[in-house]
């Protein structure tokens, strides 16, 4: 295999299980071990290396312009519990990569070329995109309960304070990533240059029913709050699949009280997820759903939003630049939407222009021991990556 291959099964198989999936979970100890693996090499590469405040780790290879802003490139380390091995850590070691072919064909870059491995962008208690919310200064430590949970993971308020860092001179931010989809593998594509990261917003619904006894109370009498979360569910996956043909809905939790076999059920709460590109979208399903739960007799429902993380562009500029290396390289492209959030989302919520290259997953498969991206896709993306770096670099920023 090439060397961005080997780097990639070799730093990114730490953690590796059993059964063969990765836990790399954000602030672990094998965390730490796969930041030091990508220390070292940044190290040998010439660049200035070091751990920040969150256990991010930063990366500088000057540029031969001083008041150039920073090619940014980047993406995370951990993975999710039981996950795979591609997953942030291409971004990471394709980033890598850049720098490698930079040194062997003897360029030097105007611009300073700066990476980050980013600590706990998966899920956690501090919530997802740590590390990039804390470069970003969107991390707000003094929130009731938040230092807390961040002495759980060895850090204080201060360390969020501290991993701000002054975006203004950054010029651009690049992330290579898999698709963590099937867009690219059903349609045998090789790349995809993503137009931007879909929203993300989430609902705690509650359903109120009644409990009583299983035995004696008769179904035309039950004010069941399952069942009525049940319709509910049904029918809100029903229009999702009506509304948009890229609108999704996911409801990944729920729980029922009070929890015993014989009584019925007088409380159901239920995560409500959707992800579109377009806050319409996501607008009219909710009050969709709204309008359903107020049709359902059994119970009635109440909603609270807990994430409102809305769709963000990528930069015309950088879809622009992209697209024409893929086309002047010859290879097999399409410009798409990101179903998934990345680190890009807070660098360009603090108005860092970002650009995106996706390589597809195999069958669509992500956050599971499975996930496999074909190594002469990691090497085409690489490719790409790297021609992208050297066409910005003739820019100003």
């Amino acid at each position: 295999m090439s060397r961005l291959n080997d780097m990639l099964q070799e730093i990114g198989g730490i953690g590796r299980n059993e059964d063969g999936s990765i836990t790399r979970l954000g602030a672990s100890e094998g965390y730490f071990q796969a930041l030091e693996q990508v220390k070292m090499r940044m190290e040998a590469l010439g660049m200035k290396a070091e751990q920040d405040p969150v256990g991010n780790l930063h990366g500088i290879l000057p540029g031969t312009d001083p008041e150039a802003k920073s090619i940014v490139l980047g993406s995370h380390l951990d993975t999710v519990i039981k996950g795979g091995v591609f997953d942030g850590m291409l971004g990471v070691t394709g980033a890598l990569e850049v720098v490698y072919r930079l040194k062997e064909q003897g360029r030097a870059l105007k611009h300073p070329l700066e990476i980050w491995g980013f600590n706990l962008e998966e899920s956690s208690p501090l919530g997802g995109t740590f590390g990039s919310r804390c470069v970003a200064g969107m991390v707000d430590a003094e929130a009731p309960g938040y230092a807390e949970r961040l002495a759980k993971y060895g850090m204080k308020p201060e360390n969020v304070r501290a991993a701000k860092k002054d975006l203004d001179k950054y010029g651009c931010y690049l992330e290579y990533h898999i698709e963590q989809g099937d867009k690219l593998d059903s349609a045998g594509l090789d790349i995809g240059v993503v137009s931007g990261i879909v929203s993300v917003v989430r609902y705690e619904v509650t359903a109120h029913g009644i409990s009583n006894h299983a035995g004696t109370t008769m179904m035309p009498s039950r004010k069941d709050a399952l069942v009525g979360m049940s319709k509910l569910i049904v029918g809100a996956d029903a229009r999702a699949r009506e509304l948009d043909d890229t609108l999704v809905f996911t409801v990944g939790k729920l729980s029922v009280a009070p929890g015993q076999e014989n009584v019925i059920p007088n409380e159901v709460v239920a995560t409500f997820e959707m992800r579109h590109m377009d806050k319409a979208v996501t607008d009219q399903f909710y009050a969709d759903i709204q309008a359903m739960a107020k049709e359902i007799s059994n119970c009635e429902f109440t909603f609270v939003n807990t994430v409102a993380k809305y769709s963000t562009p990528c930069d015309p500029a950088l879809i622009d630049t992209i697209d024409h290396v893929c086309t002047g390289l010859n290879i097999s492209h399409i410009i798409m939407p990101s179903g998934a959030g990345h680190d890009a989302n807070p660098m360009a919520h603090e108005g860092v222009p970002i650009g995106m290259v996706f390589v597809p997953s195999v069958k669509g498969i992500s956050h599971h021991g499975d996930e496999w991206t074909d190594p002469k896709h990691i090497d085409l993306g690489a490719d790409v990556l790297y021609e992208t770096v050297l066409a910005l670099d003739k820019t100003d920023l």
